[in-house]
């Protein structure tokens, strides 16, 4: 059971995160060395050998992989399982499983998110002290495209320590040198003699041994595993309807609970008129305002909670946002292009006295995207009980054990309990883009199981309060200027983007302090470009605050600024009278291996060959989380104006690939879901209101309109890159110059169906030139 950070401990990590290196020295460097950041010390327990934080195999030879990352249907618990069972030399077979760890060990920290540092790159003081900081807090977090990345080499070196452990028994138990043994298939072999050791003999020996701090890792000429496709270790039982999702989750005298928050971001309850009544619904056992802000129903079943739910008489008190329109708000997001004072990201060169210089070749570009909701198939719900001695234990489909541990203490602190642990479960889960990193469901739950203490408490949003009363990404705008030269080619480059805060918002939210919101790296993912060879560049922000709450959701700032700048390539070319894909190779002259993923999708689609009248053929390209994914959209335009996308070709260098299925699975995923949001999501607002409530309103891509969709992954020798959302990246991009194309029609503004007067339903269709 895990126990809460203390007073020491938080202040100690606080000045860590917070301030510099010399202020964390003065409050504990000597504390902070002793924390075990590698997990390599193992132990026996039971019937099973712990060999380390990541490895435990059991009397029968059964081997558990312990994968501290979230199962969202990305194929991480296999990838990650396959790397530890490479170095451990043993078959990717049934002998394999796989869990979430309960316990926070600092091993499994997320620290590669933060310090953005590769772990097999992994060296000097901040990262000494970053990688202690991160595991004492218990900063575990599954996002950002980063399980494999931040993942791989510490589960690679788990599992040959491991091995070398069990070779280490083997030679005790056999009497011979190390040096003559091998291993195989689960197996200590002594070749010599004949004899073998199975790994299930040998595990609570070696699980003493003393670990090797530097195992030698197989070099990639023996690599069995990785870089082959294999099953997915978690399907057979999906298949079989087994996991347990967050939803699914049942436990011993269970109450039921469902919630209502308010129309308005920010209001608080003013009062519940017909509280008594509610209360007397068949099967309520209560009532509850959580934090003065929403209202939740506790039954013996949802349904029960749920229909008393609808009786609800709420009066909400009134706010500044009343009245707010998303014409309002997207009148006073283009009105901040005009600031006078953005934060300035990047300088260089001296762009704005290029593009002031000559004006007869400036091109400027204005494009903007809506607000939009994650929309997960599952959703958002939390399971907890808050037993009378103060501990507490969780449930829940999250990205994140410490926004679980945090909301648990959050929730219960409302009700006026203060606990003493949380042992946290991590389902499976339905989805989560980056939702499910939230503190919300959880904190209103534990408040529940707070003022019902000893009985577990299952809250479960409705869809409408997932998709009206949820979290969203920005709304966002963007203005891009170029100078072109004598050859057509950008010589300056100056890029605006306005939008909320992301960092700022989440931290308000979930952390005890906000680092404001200038200088917010993820409003500008895909701003730079700076994979191009342009000589001067300048790329700034600007804050436009509202009173809706952002969040993560996937690829985040990329989502939306790789559609306005390859969107703006595009219109450079056009200007240039040359050919898109040409247009790119030239600006993509000092970057090969951009360079590279751009010519293989290019041979994919075919691009050279002609394409009937009313259809279209685009392109984009994007480096993102330390990948390059380029995609090709074609799209066929009727006389009516019906949008139909036909194909979607995508290659990607990800860096050394794991598994390639889940590559190949997880970038025909993403370009659907860029689909979906180019093509029709958008949240609109009227009298301050999310209008949007369902599927009916913010519809899914359905699988007879989702095209073919054809992947390639491009060989390399780097490292592994992400791979979780660069299929989103380019999509939008790609689809918007594939509209044009076929139409001669540009189109600016996401989604690309969206009638332009604010409230109409959405349509697929387009106006011809």
């Amino acid at each position: 059971m895990s126990r809460l950070l203390s007073r020491r401990t938080f202040l100690i990590t606080g000045a860590a995160i917070g301030g510099t290196a010399a202020a964390a020295a003065l409050v504990g460097i000597g504390y902070l060395s002793t924390i075990d950041v590698d997990g390599l010390t193992g132990f026996v327990d039971g019937d099973r050998a712990v060999l380390n934080a990541f490895v435990v195999i059991h009397d029968d030879g059964r081997v558990v992989v312990n994968v501290p990352k979230t199962e969202m249907g990305q194929g991480i618990h296999t990838g990650l399982a396959m790397v530890v069972a490479e170095e451990l030399d043993i078959p990717f077979d049934d002998r394999i499983s796989v869990e979430f760890p309960v316990e926070p060990l600092p091993a499994y920290s997320t620290w590669f998110n933060l310090l953005q540092v590769r772990p097999e790159e992994a060296s000097g003081p901040v990262v000494w002290l970053g990688r202690r900081v991160l595991g004492q807090l218990g900063f575990i977090a599954t996002g950002a495209s980063g399980s494999t990345m931040g993942m791989w080499h510490p589960m690679r070196v788990a599992g040959a320590a491991a091995r070398q452990m069990l070779l280490a028994a083997g030679s005790a138990r056999l009497g011979v040198p190390v040096a003559q043994l091998t291993t195989g298939d689960g197996f200590v072999w002594h070749v010599a003699s004949g004899h073998s050791l199975s790994y299930g003999e040998l595990a609570r020996e070696a699980a003493v041994l003393p670990p090797p701090r530097e195992p030698e890792l197989k070099p990639a000429a023996e690599w069995r595993l990785i870089g082959k496709s294999q099953p997915r270790v978690d399907l057979p039982a999906k298949v079989r309807g087994e996991p347990v999702f967050g939803m699914d989750v049942v436990l011993p005298d269970m109450l039921h609970a469902t919630i209502r928050q308010a129309p308005v971001f920010g209001a608080q309850v003013a009062r519940v008129a017909n509280e008594a009544e509610v209360r007397g619904a068949p099967g309520v056992l209560d009532v509850a305002i959580i934090d003065g802000r929403h209202v939740a129903v506790v039954a013996v079943s949802w349904w029960r909670a749920e229909q008393a739910a609808w009786l609800l008489d709420i009066a909400w008190a009134k706010t500044e946002a009343d009245a707010k329109t998303s014409a309002d708000m997207s009148k006073r997001l283009h009105a901040a292009l005009d600031s006078d004072d953005p934060h300035e990201h990047l300088n260089e060169g001296d762009g704005e006295a290029v593009i002031s210089g000559d004006a007869g070749s400036v091109l400027e570009a204005t494009y903007d995207v809506p607000f939009v909701t994650h929309a997960c198939m599952e959703p958002m719900n939390a399971t907890v009980i808050v037993r009378q001695d103060g501990s507490a234990e969780a449930w829940v489909p999250s990205q994140s054990p410490m926004a679980v541990r945090q909301g648990a203490q959050k929730g219960a602190g409302w009700a006026g309990v203060e606990l003493t642990s949380v042992t946290c479960n991590i389902t499976m889960n339905g989805g989560a883009f980056g939702r499910r990193s939230d503190q919300d469901v959880v904190a209103q739950a534990a408040f529940l199981a707070a003022r019902h203490r000893g009985r577990p408490v299952k809250l479960m949003w409705s869809r409408e309060e997932d998709v009206a009363r949820g979290l969203f990404r920005s709304h966002a705008a963007a203005r891009l200027r170029a100078a072109l030269g004598p050859d057509g080619l950008p010589v300056a480059y100056d890029a605006l983007v306005v939008a909320q805060s992301i960092i700022q918002s989440v931290a308000s939210r979930n952390m005890p302090f906000n680092p404001g919101p200038d200088g917010d790296r993820l409003t500008v993912e895909g701003l730079d470009k700076l994979h191009y060879a342009i000589p001067n560049r300048r790329m700034r922000s600007q804050h436009v605050p509202s009173h809706m709450p952002i969040h993560f959701w996937r690829s985040n700032g990329f989502s939306f600024n790789t559609f306005f700048t390859e969107s703006f390539i595009d219109e450079c070319a056009l200007a240039a009278a040359a050919d898109p894909l040409d247009y790119r190779r030239a600006l993509l002259r000092d970057s090969p291996r951009h360079l590279a993923v751009l010519n293989r999708v290019a041979e994919m689609a075919g691009w050279s060959t002609a394409m009937a009248p009313g259809r279209g053929r685009g392109i984009a390209i994007e480096e993102c989380y330390r990948s390059v994914v380029a995609q090709v959209a074609e799209v066929t335009v009727a006389e009516d104006g019906e949008i139909a996308v036909d194909r979607v070709f995508c290659a990607i260098d990800v860096g050394m690939v794991v598994n390639p299925d889940a590559v190949a699975a997880q970038m025909e995923g993403g370009i659907i879901f860029g689909l979906t949001t180019a093509l029709m999501s958008a949240v609109t607002l009227e009298g301050g209101a999310v209008m949007e409530s369902n599927f009916h309103d913010f519809p899914m891509l359905r699988i007879a309109d989702v095209p073919d969709v054809v992947v390639d992954i491009v060989p390399s020798d780097l490292p592994p890159g992400g791979a979780g959302e660069p299929g989103i990246v380019p999509v939008a991009a790609a689809l918007a110059n594939a509209i044009h194309a076929a139409t001669g029609r540009r189109l600016r503004s996401l989604p690309l169906a969206l009638t332009e007067t604010i409230g109409e339903r959405r349509t697929r269709r387009i106006l011809r030139t």
